[in-house]
């Protein structure tokens, strides 16, 4: 497709969404940066159901900042988080989070993509959802699986690996709808573009779609 094809296709998808999920949400439940950074990484490969579960009510009852986590230590936070995916090493990621915070930052969390991710098991993808969220960050790309389905399908995105898709996205979505733009597509991938019978007959998308009928 000519660059200015895409262009043109990326702003009818933006407006679109726009107009469709103008209230679109993070749906991790958290009341400031640090709730949901530690949710961030523990629901790499997990649910955002399961882990509101299990760490909602630990915020509320006991792991308000890092020296929280920290004063409980690795043994007990482990045994708080068994029923996360991968809980042991999470919980040695989230210790080690708790440790740079701490040390490092004074218990806050930093506003910064690099700062983010110098934290351990942060990559850019949960860097850009605290970002946007917690920092009112406009120029940030989440790529979650939503996004990267919903992307490929329509035919805004080549690349496979995360990282490539950010910076694809980025040449292409103006800077003050990225963040906006992430949390309505992923939406749409949950709500509509399903991985398994996406609901194409019903989609607002599927005259410009590339894959719409197809899938």
């Amino acid at each position: 497709m000519k660059k200015d094809q895409l262009k043109k296709l990326t702003a009818t998808v933006v407006n679109r969404l726009k107009e469709n999920y103008p209230d679109a949400k993070c749906h991790l439940d958290f009341k400031n940066d640090f709730e949901l950074l530690i949710s961030t990484v523990l629901a790499a490969q997990c649910t955002d159901v399961r882990v509101n579960m299990v760490m909602v009510p630990l915020y509320r009852k006991k792991y308000k900042k890092p020296a929280d986590i920290l004063k409980d230590g690795i043994n007990e936070f482990r045994n708080e988080i068994k029923s996360v995916n991968f809980f042991n090493n999470k919980s040695r990621a989230v210790i080690s989070i708790c440790e740079s915070l701490q040390n490092k930052y004074g218990g806050k969390v930093p506003d910064t993509m690099d700062e983010l991710t110098s934290l351990s098991g942060v990559g850019r993808k949960s860097a850009s959802v605290v970002l946007g969220n917690c920092f009112g960050k406009n120029d940030v790309i989440i790529v979650d699986t939503h996004l990267k389905r919903v992307a490929s399908r329509i035919g805004l995105i080549e690349e496979t690996d995360p990282d490539k898709i950010e910076f694809e996205l980025k040449k292409i979505v103006p800077e003050e709808d990225q963040f906006h733009f992430s949390m309505r597509i992923g939406e749409h991938g949950r709500l509509v573009c399903k991985a398994k019978n996406p609901d194409c007959e019903n989609c607002f998308l599927n005259d410009v779609c590339r894959s719409a009928f197809k899938v």
